[in-house]
C-alpha cells in the first residue's frame, strides 16, 4: 500500500538536438535508456523547459542533463544539487535558453514545487548552430555523464535498500 510519497527517478535530458551541443541532454538520455534501473524513467524535453515542474512532481529524485552556453572548457560536467543550493544569476547568463532551468527550478522553489532531490548534470558546450553535430569535447562529455549518472543511480539503489538489524542488507 502506498503512504502517498513520491517515489521513483526521473532522468530528463533538456536541449535540442538539432542545435549542435544544446543535444548533450538528450544524446545522454539516449545513451542511458536501455541500462536504467527499474523505477527510473527518462524524458527528453526539447520544448517549454516549465513543462518539468509538473513532469517531476511524483517523483522523488529528479536528475537533469542540460548543456551550458561556453564560459570555460567545452565538455566540462558539473554535477549541481539544486534542492540545497540555488542557481546562481551566472548560471542564466549561461544557459542556452530564454526561460531556462534555473527560472524554472526557482519558481518551482518559490511554489514548493521541487522533488525531494533534484540534481542537474550540466555540460558545457562549444557549438550551439542549427544543424551542427555535437562537438567532439561534448560528445566525449557525453559518455562520462552518463557513466556518473549511472553510478549514482547505482548508489541511491544500494542506499534504499533495507538493512537487518546488523546494518547488513
Amino acid at each position: 500500500m502506498s503512504d502517498g510519497s513520491p517515489a521513483g527517478v526521473l532522468v530528463v535530458g533538456i536541449g535540442n538536438p538539432d542545435r549542435g551541443d544544446d543535444g548533450a541532454g538528450p544524446a545522454v538520455v539516449d545513451r542511458l535508456r536501455s541500462r536504467l534501473p527499474e523505477g527510473v524513467r527518462v524524458l527528453e524535453c526539447s520544448g517549454d523547459v516549465l513543462d518539468l515542474i509538473d513532469q517531476w512532481t511524483g517523483f522523488a529524485t529528479t536528475l537533469i542533463v542540460d548543456a551550458t552556453a561556453p564560459g570555460g572548457r567545452a565538455g566540462r560536467i558539473r554535477r549541481l544539487d539544486l534542492v540545497s543550493q540555488p542557481l546562481s544569476a551566472d548560471f542564466s547568463r549561461n544557459s542556452t535558453h530564454a526561460f531556462g532551468l534555473a527560472e524554472t527550478v526557482e519558481l518551482a522553489r518559490t511554489l514548493d514545487r521541487l522533488p525531494g532531490q533534484l540534481i542537474a548534470y550540466l555540460i558545457e558546450g562549444e557549438r550551439f548552430a542549427i544543424g551542427a553535430p555535437l562537438s567532439p569535447a561534448v560528445a566525449a562529455a557525453v559518455d562520462r555523464a552518463a557513466e556518473r549518472i549511472l553510478a549514482e543511480l547505482s548508489r541511491m539503489s544500494a542506499a534504499a535498500q533495507p538493512r537487518g538489524d546488523d546494518g547488513y542488507a
